[in-house]
């Protein structure tokens, strides 16, 4: 009689933690070369309070239209982030293991789509994505936020708490893995957070991962 394994549940980082790109939003501004001139005195604001999350992305989105970008640009240029071989082994280890894996980021869908299309892992059975996106409003871009920073309640960790409870999954075979400051609030809602920094530690995680 074959044994049934007990399903787990693994959330990840997207940014940094898959890829080697920390930030799409800044990858995005240094392709335009508008990153010093514009982009990073956004930044500055956001840290400094005089400004909320969905203000800095409406911004950052904003300061790229002006600069010529359209959503077919913004595309392309987010096609161009790297898929690690060791980010494309890590997935297909944890399907084999039979995780339930939900990617949960403030980077951009259209990333996570092509990591999903280049894993074979966007069929219904694949992976969840709650992530951030770009999209056109009566002709102007305008920011998807689905996740915030910070702690708060569209924050990593109020979205990790979310995700454990809906699972049903014991919080023992829940796991979240990371680079991010965020992050940290993401691992306090599960069984076991993993922090490391990038790609290169995924094999590691593997042996941390016991489903």
């Amino acid at each position: 009689m074959t044994e049934t394994r007990s399903p787990s549940l693994l959330l990840l980082d997207l940014d940094g933690t898959l890829t080697p790109v920390r930030s799409p939003w800044q990858y995005i501004y240094e392709r335009l070369g508008i990153w010093e001139s514009i982009g990073k005195p956004i930044l500055d604001r956001y840290h400094r309070g005089e400004i909320d999350y969905a203000a800095f992305c409406r911004l950052d989105v904003q300061a790229w239209e002006e600069a010529g970008a359209d959503l077919e640009t913004l595309e392309q240029i987010l096609d161009e982030i790297p898929l690690p071989q060791e980010s494309l082994n890590f997935l297909e280890a944890v399907r084999e293991r039979g995780f339930h894996v939900t990617l949960l980021s403030t980077g951009f869908q259209r990333v996570a789509d092509n990591l999903e299309e280049r894993t074979g892992m966007n069929s219904p059975a694949g992976i969840r994505t709650v992530i951030n996106g770009i999209r056109l409003n009566e002709g102007r871009l305008e920011p998807v936020l689905r996740v915030h920073e910070g702690n708060t309640r569209r924050g990593k960790g109020a979205w990790a708490k979310r995700l454990v409870h809906f699972s049903g999954i014991p919080l023992e075979r829940t796991f979240a893995v990371g680079d991010g400051v965020s992050d940290r609030f993401m691992f306090s809602q599960v069984g076991k957070g993993i922090p490391v920094r990038g790609p290169s530690d995924l094999e590691k995680v593997l042996a941390c991962l016991v489903p």
